[in-house]
């Protein structure tokens, strides 16, 4: 049987240093919705996103 050791707490495991949680983005829409949350959410890019829908008008 394994012993528990040193495990996190549940609620903060997945919450960067900085104490936002992050939120992948795909589209514009996407990024709409987190700006009504972006007082414990940070956004990141998603892979697939080419860069010319990166860049910020």
């Amino acid at each position: 049987m394994p012993s528990i050791g040193y495990g996190t707490n549940k609620k903060t495991k997945t919450m960067l240093s900085s104490g936002f949680w992050k939120f992948l983005v795909h589209n514009v829409k996407e990024l709409e919705v987190l700006l009504i949350r972006n007082k414990s959410y940070c956004a990141e890019t998603a892979h697939n996103v080419s860069f010319k829908k990166r860049q910020s008008h």
